[in-house]
C-alpha cells in the first residue's frame, strides 16, 4: 500500500481538503532539473518553488559550517504584494513541538524531572484516566509522540459534516480562540486513551499541548516567560507568541487558495502556534547543529524505534538518507501556512522552509531536499544502484543491490524508500516493481505494508493466487488491513 510518512501537523488528514506527520523520499519538484543547473542553485530552486504555484510567498534559510544564507521568493500577501523577506513572520505550526519539548528537556538537566516520570507526579489529582492496563502516560511518551492522547483538546472533529467547507476553519479557529488552560485541565480528565502508553507514534497536539502545561506548573512560570529564557533570549529570537507587526505578519492561504485565519490562540501554542522568521529559525537550527546546551543535545537522542529505519527524540525525527547521514527533521501546518527544517550534524548543515499556505506540506520538504542534494550532490550509492538495476532491466533485484552495497557500504536503503521507488516502477512496469517490492519484503518480513505492496505489484503481473497469499500474509500481520480483505475478496471473484 502506499503510505504518506505520519505528518506531524494540525489534523492535516482531516482537514485535506482545506489544509494538507516518506522517510528518506524525495518528492522532486516541477523544473528541478532546470533549476539545479542555474547559476545559484538554491535561488533558482526558490524561485521555481513560487512560479510553480506551490505557495504565494516562500522563505528559505541554509545554515553551512556556521554561516547562514537567506533566499527568499513571491509575496507575503497577495493584497498587499509585500515581498517575501527573512524578516517576515511566518506561524510554524508542529515545529512549536520541539520547542515545547525543549523546555521539558531543561527541566530533565535541572533535576526538576525524569524521562520516565509517570505525568500525573505533576498534575494534580484526578487524572486516574492516563493509564491504560496497567501503563500510564510518561514524559517520554508525550516527546516521542506515543502518548496514545487523542489529538485534540477541545475535540473539534464534530464540526465536520455539519458546516460547509469554507467555513469549518473559522469555525475551529473560534473554538480555540475562547479556550484557556482551566478548559484544557478539567476536559483532560475526561479523555480516554486510544491505546497503551509508549507503544504506537500517532499525532497529538493534546500531548504537546500536556507537556507546556508541566513545564509551567514544573517552573511556576508561564510558558511564554520559559520560552524566552531557555529559547529566545539565549539565541537572538523574537518572542513567539507576541504580537507581530502588521508589515511583517505572513498571510496564510488555505489549499484552495483561500485567505486563512491565522493561528493566534494560547491554548495551541504549545503545540502548533509559535510564530518566527526565517532569522528566528536559523538561529535555532544552528543551535541544534552546535548542540553546545546539554537541554538541546539531550532532545536529539533516540527514545522510540531507531534512526536506521525512523527513531523519535524530543519530537525530533531522526533518519537516516540513503548515504547513511543521519539527519533530524520536523515540519508543521497551519490553515494558511507550511513550515519544515532539517540538520545534518556531521555536516554541520541546516535547512528551514517557510511557505504561505497550507498546501505546501510535502512540497517544502521536497524544496529542502532539493537544495540539499543541490549542495552536496547525490549519494553515490543510490545513483550507482538505479543505474545498474536500469542496466540490468530489474532482472536480479537483490543481487545487484548485494553489489552496488559491496562498492558502497553506506548505501542505506529504508522500506519508505524502497516501497515509494517500486510504485513509482508500478505503473509502467509491474514486473520490475514485483522484483523491488518482493526484496523489501524479505528485508521487512513483519511490516504488513511491504506484503501489501508485493501483493499488489503481483497482481499487476497476473498472479491471482499469488497475489492473494501475499495479501493474507500482510492480513495476519495487521487484521486492520481492510484493503487487504477488499482486494482478496475481489480477486478470488476475478475469473
Amino acid at each position: 500500500m502506499q503510505q504518506n510518512a505520519p505528518a506531524l501537523r494540525l489534523n492535516r488528514r482531516r482537514l485535506l481538503a482545506l489544509m494538507p506527520a516518506a522517510a528518506g523520499a524525495t518528492l522532486l519538484l516541477p523544473g528541478l532539473a532546470r533549476a539545479a543547473v542555474a547559476a545559484d542553485p538554491v535561488q533558482a530552486l526558490v524561485d521555481d518553488f513560487v512560479a510553480s504555484g506551490k505557495a504565494p510567498g516562500v522563505s528559505v534559510a541554509v545554515i553551512r559550517d556556521g554561516s547562514t544564507h537567506f533566499y527568499n521568493a513571491g509575496v507575503i500577501s497577495r493584497t498587499t504584494n509585500a515581498p517575501a523577506t527573512e524578516h517576515a513572520v511566518h506561524e510554524i505550526g508542529s515545529i512549536s513541538k520541539t520547542f515545547t519539548s525543549l523546555l521539558l528537556a531543561h527541566a530533565i538537566e535541572e533535576g526538576r524531572a525524569r524521562i520516565d516520570d509517570d505525568v500525573r507526579r505533576h498534575l494534580p489529582p484526578g487524572y486516574d484516566n492516563l493509564v491504560r492496563d496497567g501503563r500510564p502516560i510518561r514524559l517520554a511518551d508525550l516527546v516521542t509522540t506515543t502518548s496514545a492522547l487523542q489529538d485534540n483538546l477541545p475535540d473539534w472533529s464534530g464540526f465536520f459534516g455539519k458546516v460547509p467547507p469554507e467555513q469549518l476553519l473559522v469555525e475551529v479557529s473560534k473554538l480555540l480562540k475562547s479556550y484557556d488552560p482551566a478548559n484544557f485541565l478539567t476536559d483532560l480528565k475526561t479523555v480516554t486513551l486510544l491505546d497503551v502508553p509508549g507503544r504506537t507514534p500517532r499525532h497529538s497536539n493534546t500531548a504537546s499541548q500536556l507537556q507546556g502545561v508541566l513545564a509551567e506548573r514544573i517552573y511556576g512560570a508561564p510558558y511564554d516567560a520559559l520560552l524566552t529564557r531557555f529559547v529566545e533570549k539565549p539565541l537572538g529570537m523574537r518572542a513567539g507568541g507576541g504580537a507581530v507587526p502588521p508589515g511583517l505578519l505572513v498571510t496564510g492561504y488555505s489549499s484552495k487558495g483561500v485567505e486563512a485565519p491565522t493561528l493566534d490562540m494560547p491554548a495551541i501554542r504549545a503545540a502548533g502556534g509559535l510564530r518566527y522568521s526565517a532569522v528566528d529559525m536559523a538561529r535555532y537550527v544552528a543551535a541544534h547543529i552546535s548542540a553546545g546546551d546539554p537541554a538541546i543535545a539531550r532532545t536529539h537522542r533516540p527514545l522510540f524505534g531507531t534512526p536506521e529505519t525512523r527513531a523519535v527524540g524530543f519530537h525530533w525525527v531522526l533518519a537516516k538518507p540513503a548515504d547513511s547521514q543521519t539527519y533530524l527533521r520536523h515540519s508543521g501546518g497551519t490553515f494558511g501556512q507550511s513550515s519544515y527544517c532539517d540538520f545534518y550534524p556531521a555536516r554541520r548543515y541546516g535547512a528551514v522552509v517557510l511557505a504561505n499556505s497550507a498546501a505546501a506540506h510535502d512540497t517544502s520538504q521536497a524544496l529542502a531536499d532539493a537544495i540539499h542534494t543541490a549542495l552536496f550532490g547525490p549519494p553515490l550509492g543510490l545513483k550507482a544502484l538505479e543505474a545498474a538495476l536500469e542496466r540490468s532491466n530489474y532482472a536480479d533485484v537483490p543481487g545487484t543491490i548485494a553489489a552496488t552495497r559491496a562498492r558502497f557500504p553506506d548505501l542505506h536503503l529504508t522500506e519508505d524508500r524502497m516501497n515509494n521507488w517500486g510504485y513509482r516502477l508500478l505503473g509502467t512496469s509491474p514486473r520490475a516493481a514485483r522484483g523491488i517490492f518482493a526484496w523489501n519484503a524479505a528485508q521487512f518480513p513483519d511490516s504488513w505494508n511491504t506484503h501489501d505492496s508485493l501483493a499488489e505489484a503481483i497482481a499487476a503481473t497476473g498472479d491471482k493466487a499469488g497475489a492473494i497469499a501475499e495479501y493474507r500474509r500482510s492480513l495476519a500481520l495487521n487484521p486492520a488491513n481492510d484493503n487487504a480483505t477488499q482486494m482478496i475478496a475481489k480477486l478470488e471473484k476475478a475469473p
